[in-house]
Order: structure tokens, then sequence, then C-alpha cells
């Protein structure tokens, strides 16, 4: 056996044109494989973290039947502020969850005495929100305890009022009961999500003055963040178990439910990711077959003779087989190195993406490394070398012994 492995590994390397080529092709649909999975498993993560820290946080606790029956009768569902310290305590008791944040959602007018424009207010806790944010302040400073009417707005909503930090601004709702009712904030500071619908309608103002202007300090939500995004179903199975114990009626929501942009752009790639694998598996698969199989033909009057001394036709195809096999080990691992070579140097300098669709800045990413896509680019490339010696190797063992001895 090891005389046999000996000798495939000898041939191999009888014509190192061609078999440098060959590994090299090997090697490089390898690399293609790895760099642009990494490439889009590293949008993918960008992508969700932004969504995780930016809108939905990894879970969102809201009161039992908010999803289906929220829009018609919104006050109906709202936590009260007794059940909202249960439930946020509740939370903070699990080790797994790292941030917990009531939120409310409203909408009104807003008016700086020149301008008026519509908006979709967010009621958060400065000193909660600060977990969460993950928005790029522009101008100003953030929202905090010490302000109580303070707020922030999106830099659409900023440029479409005009206004800068330090300007007065006067909300304008109606609350529950159906009364028309005001408020006035100033602008601390004005920051860009990365989506342009969030910035163009979305103030944040602290509870205290959402609570002034609805006449209500009930909370719509609550947002948890926790240590690990694998541990999502952990944790929302542990909280369900601790509501019903405690008595609250409650439903959860992960931010795979919530984050639909995310879900699209993940489905878009992952079918791009499938295409490139299916590209570069047919260049490997033509480009390795063509050097195998002119290697295979050079050596036509040498395998006749050997089944002319009594080699079998199967120990002639397991020594083909074996080179092939060889080859693509080879040209694998090198294939493998070179790509986590060239990974770790992209995220060390950083890649500039552009803005995702809906999206107003481009961010800075790198290539991630995932031991499933390297176990799969290693595979890929030993069974297209495998592949692509199948027909030569065939063709070669079901040509007659004269006919090869003749081919000199």
């Amino acid at each position: 056996m090891t005389l046999f492995l000996r000798l495939a590994f000898r041939n191999v390397f009888r014509n190192r044109i061609r078999s440098i080529v060959a590994v090299l092709a090997i090697a490089t649909g390898s690399v293609a494989l790895i760099i642009n999975a990494g490439i889009v498993l590293n949008i993918f993560r960008e992508l969700r973290e932004d969504a995780i820290h930016g809108r939905h946080g990894h879970l969102q606790i809201y009161r039992a039947g908010y999803a289906e029956r929220a829009l018609e009768q919104p006050e109906q569902y709202l936590i009260d502020p007794a059940d909202a310290a249960r439930i946020v305590a509740l939370a903070h008791g699990n080790s797994r969850v790292s941030g917990v944040a009531r939120q409310r959602e409203f909408s009104g007018l807003i008016d700086n005495g020149d301008r008026r424009a519509s908006f979709l207010g967010l009621a958060v806790d400065p000193a909660d929100d600060a977990v969460f944010d993950h928005t790029e302040l522009r101008e100003g400073s953030r929202l905090s305890a010490d302000r109580p009417y303070g707020a922030v707005a999106g830099l659409g909503l900023a440029r479409k009022l005009e206004v800068k930090p330090g300007d007065g601004l006067m909300l304008m709702t109606t609350t529950a009961s159906g009364v028309l009712n005001a408020v006035h904030v100033t602008l601390d500071g004005i920051f860009e999500g990365g989506l342009k619908e969030f910035d163009d309608w979305t103030l944040k103002v602290p509870f205290t003055a959402a609570a002034q202007l609805l006449q209500d300090d009930s909370s719509q939500k609550i947002v948890l963040i926790l240590q690990r995004t694998e541990d999502v179903s952990i944790v929302r199975e542990e909280l369900e178990h601790s509501f019903r114990s405690a008595g609250l009626a409650l439903e959860t929501r992960t931010w795979r439910d919530l984050a639909i942009f995310h879900n699209q752009v993940v489905a878009l790639f992952g079918r791009e990711l499938g295409i490139i694998r299916l590209i570069v598996l047919v260049i490997v698969v033509l480009g390795i077959g063509n050097t195998i199989g002119m290697s295979i033909v050079e050596r036509t009057v040498e395998l006749a003779t050997l089944r002319a001394i009594g080699l079998s036709k199967l120990r002639i195809a397991a020594l083909l087989a074996t080179e092939a096999f060889l080859t693509g080990v080879i040209g694998a691992c090198i294939g493998i190195a070179t790509a986590i070579a060239l990974a770790m140097l992209a995220s060390r300098v950083g890649i500039i993406y552009p803005s995702p669709p809906g999206s107003t800045r481009p961010f800075v990413g790198g290539v991630d490394l995932a031991g499933t896509v390297l176990i799969e680019a290693f595979a890929v490339s030993l069974g297209a070398s495998l592949l692509a010696a199948a027909i030569p190797v065939v063709r070669s063992i079901r040509q007659p012994i004269a006919s090869g001895l003749r081919h000199a």
C-alpha cells in the first residue's frame, strides 16, 4: 500500500507544469469559495448587529394579543408601569441578559416655529437606551437622564425642519382619550441610524416628556439585549416560563421575527452564494478535467503496458483516482491556507462596503472565517478533482491494450 501511494505521488508531479496548473486551479477555486462566503457572512453579521442593536434588540416582550390586535386597539395592549417593572426585574434576573429597556412608539406633529412635519416618536429611558443605541451621532449629544425634556432627531427629520442642537421644538399629538396635547422639548442631538425611513421620521424622547405628552406612562414593549445572539431561543423559553409563573400574560418576538429587511437580504445573498459556488465548481471541474485528461492521454502507452503485464483495470483505475485525490488534497490545502491569510489581511485593513439597499451609509467590514465554510471548500475541491478524473479514467481503462500500445 505504501509503494502504491509513493507511485501515485510520484506520478502527480511527473509533469510539473501540468501538476502546478492542476493544483493552482483547485487552490483558486477554494480561495474563491472561502473569500466569497466570508464576505457574505460578514455582511450578514453586520446587518444582524445593526438590526439588533439599532432597532429591535434580541427579544421584544408585549402584552398577550399585541401582534394580532394592537393595530385595532393599541391602547388596550400597553404594559402598565407596575407590570413593566416586574418584567424588567424578571429579565434582569436572567444571567444571559445584558440589557433591558422599555419603549413606546407614538406619532404626531412637530413644530419649530417656522416649519411643521409629522414624526414617529420613540419614548425611551436614556440610561437604558445607551445599551441599544447603534446610531451614529452627527451633531450635539445623546439623550441624558439629566435632561428629561431633551430629544434627538434623525438626520432626515432634522433636515426637513432645518433645526440644529439647542433649538426648541413643540410636539403635538392626540392622547388615548382623544384630547390634543403638546409638550416643549429641546433638540439635544441629531443621529444617523443607517436606514433612510428611520432617519426621516424618528424622534427619540425620554419617557418623562412622552408621559406628559401622552398623559400616560405605559410601555408598548420591553426590549432585551443578550450577551450572545446564539442564546435567543433559550432565553425566550426561560423568560416565558418565568412570566407564566408570575401570572403575566405576555408574548415574545425575536429579532428574526422583526428584522424583515435583514431576512430579505440574507435570502438574496444566500441564493447568490449558491450560484457562485456552482460556477466555481464548474470551473474547477473543467480545469482539472482538462489537466488530468491530458496527463492520462500522455501516459496511454504506459497504462497499456501495465495492463499488458497483468495489472488489472481496477488497479489502474485506483492508481489514477489516487493521483487525482492527492492533487485535490494538495490544491485544497494550499487554497485554504491562502484564503485564511487573505481573509485575515482584509479584516485587518478593512473593506469599505457600499450602502445596502435602503441604507444611508456604507460600513467597513472584513471577511469572516467559518469552520463549516473551510470544510465545505475542502470537500468541494476534493470532490471536483475526483469528478473531473472520472471520465478520463473510465476512458483509459476501456481502451483496448493493443490500441494503447500503438499510440506510440
